[in-house]
């Protein structure tokens, strides 16, 4: 009863922005369903690599709003921890996929399936 009574009179302000992070990890999802996609696919753009590396990138921003806006000291460390890991993750993933790109000669996403 009492969670109830807090929920409907008291939305928090910082709360927005935890939905702003699940939000923007939403359309993240549906920027890589068009990377990946049929016949509107970015893949046969020349430069799919470069947008794949962005879209990837924004990821950590997403974690960082989630944590920060659930008004939990824990749930934000862990955000931040998270972010940091995804941080450090791409770093290496992005040389690794810009190293192959130089060793194809292309950025087309289509180069690497053949």
């Amino acid at each position: 009863k009492l969670v109830i009574k807090f929920k409907n009179f008291y939305f928090q302000s910082r709360s927005y922005i935890g939905l702003l992070g699940v939000f923007l990890l939403i359309i993240l999802v549906i920027i890589y369903s068009f990377i990946y996609g049929s016949y509107y696919s970015v893949s046969y753009n020349s430069l799919s690599v470069l947008w794949f590396l962005a879209v990837a990138s924004i990821s950590s921003y997403s974690l960082l709003c989630a944590g920060w806006g659930s008004y939990n000291n824990y749930s934000f460390l862990s955000s931040v921890r998270c972010a940091f890991g995804s941080v450090s993750f791409e770093a290496c993933f992005m040389c690794v996929v810009i190293f192959c790109s130089l060793c194809y000669c292309s950025y087309n996403l289509i180069d690497f399936y053949y």
